[in-house]
């Protein structure tokens, strides 16, 4: 891929041809062990991350298979904000956010997901500052006062490493799995 003259390899969105999604997943960034691995989460906290939705039953996948591969199959799209890689602790620059804004939210309009789950709280946090310019606080879970500007409910995932105790990540989760067992049974 080349982004402002710059060649570098990526991961590319997970997004289908057509149709609408139930949940669209937003991610900072591909991690280098991800790109190396030629799929995403591929990390400590990533294999976390794929093993909470699957413990939540969002997403299963087929011996062999990668987590990433059975998104498409359950509604699920995966985007990030920033497409160039970056290890742990490499964040993206205020430039970054502001470019990655106009993807998101095109992809919002595209694919109208119901529920849209950004992975790491400070990305929402950022993309909010520096993209839509809104200063607003956000939490960890749903974020109803958020619905407005995305056209989705809006959940910050509790990632480990991240200043969220295991009581509201397990609070958080609940009401995940309790929103995506009403939007299934509705759809």
């Amino acid at each position: 891929m080349q982004v402002n003259g710059e060649r570098f390899e990526t991961l590319a969105d997970i997004l289908p041809d057509s149709g609408s999604l139930d949940i669209l997943i937003i991610s900072k960034a591909p991690a280098p062990i991800s790109v190396e691995a030629g799929h995403y989460f591929q990390g400590r906290q990533g294999q976390v991350f794929w093993k909470r939705l699957k413990q939540a039953g969002i997403l299963t996948t087929k011996p062999g298979e990668y987590e990433d591969e059975a998104l498409l199959r359950h509604r699920i799209g995966l985007m990030d904000i920033v497409k160039k890689p970056k290890g742990y602790g490499n964040e993206p620059t205020i430039e970054e956010y502001r470019q990655g804004i106009d993807r998101i939210m095109h992809a919002l309009f595209t694919y109208q997901p119901q529920i849209l789950i950004f992975v790491y709280k400070k990305v929402l946090d950022q993309l909010l500052k520096h993209g839509l310019r809104e200063k607003v606080n956000t939490n960890y879970g749903f974020n109803d006062h958020l619905e407005h500007l995305f056209k989705a409910k809006v959940f910050v995932f509790p990632m480990p490493g991240t200043p969220c105790s295991k009581e509201v990540a397990e609070q958080t989760m609940e009401q995940l799995i309790k929103e995506y067992s009403a939007l299934t049974k509705s759809s």
